[in-house]
């Protein structure tokens, strides 16, 4: 199982739970320091634990492709891939090949590393993608494909474009199920709830105001071990989950707008390459 942003937060929580119900677990983390400090803290509750660290930093696209390339040349087969790596940034930044940080490390990145792992996910089938997206995705109305690199604002703290991203994720996510269908690999997307986590280094009055409304990042991860694991969903495919339970009623009519899902999917092929 790989899992993306396995460092820290919901992340760490759904490598230390799925290696600890025996999976091979495959943390892919932009930094290797903090990825070792990580699998070193499962290792102490969880010493039998089968981790590994894969380098990887998803805002570049070069680096998903060598990344992807080993991957695929190294294992055998992939039975689970978990979509978890985000973020959240105030203000607009690019990336090193010219991309909107925030639409790079939330949605290219995502895209191009499951496209690329695709024939192998396939080749394993049954098996499992998931993505981590959220009810944020109500701050943003709909996805401006004229616009996708180039937004007009983030709003406050980012806010905006953060439920943009995240609204991507869940029509990428429907159109890949229906692209999957018959393959035997399932797609789904997950609202994680409310975590206590450092999701866009929020200041420390940030954190103390909104600390005691959030869960702690173990409950997190529950919706995301539950379809990565659960026999009984083996089979589902193309939901919005949340607390474990199908909630596609939570969705917006932008988010269940399956012509901008298939425009959307022709914006990610061409900003990323991917065949």
């Amino acid at each position: 199982m790989l899992i993306t942003g396995a460092n820290s937060g919901i992340g760490l929580e759904t490598a230390r739970a799925l290696a600890s119900g025996g999976a091979r677990v495959l943390m892919l983390c932009r930094s290797v320091p903090r990825a070792t400090a990580a699998r070193d803290e499962i290792l102490r509750t969880a010493p039998d634990a089968d981790l590994e660290i894969v380098e990887c930093d998803l805002g570049s696209q070069a680096a998903v492709r060598s990344t992807t390339a080993h991957l695929t040349g190294t294992l055998d087969r992939l039975d689970v891939l978990v979509n978890n790596a985000g973020v959240t940034l105030r203000s607009p930044q690019r990336t090193d090949e010219g991309h909107d940080a925030m639409l790079a490390i939330n949605q290219l990145g995502p895209f191009l590393l499951t496209e690329s792992l695709r024939p192998l996910l396939v080749a394993s089938a049954p098996a499992r993608v998931v993505t981590v997206a959220s009810h944020a995705h109500r701050f943003a109305k709909t996805v401006d494909l004229e616009h996708l690199d180039t937004p007009s604002g983030y709003g406050p703290l980012g806010f905006r474009r953060y439920g943009e991203t995240k609204l991507m994720n869940i029509l990428w996510t429907r159109d890949l199920a229906r692209r999957l269908d018959g393959s035997g690999v399932t797609a789904n997307a997950v609202h994680p709830g409310g975590v206590r986590s450092n999701l866009g280094n929020p200041a420390p009055w940030q954190r103390a105001l909104v600390s005691p409304f959030l869960v702690p990042p173990e409950r997190g991860a529950e919706t995301s071990v539950f379809l990565a694991t659960e026999a009984s969903v083996a089979a589902t495919t193309g939901g919005y989950w949340a607390k474990c339970r199908r909630v596609d009623d939570k969705l917006t009519a932008a988010a269940r707008d399956d012509d901008l899902a298939r425009r959307l999917w022709d914006a990610n092929i061409e900003l990323t390459g991917a065949a």
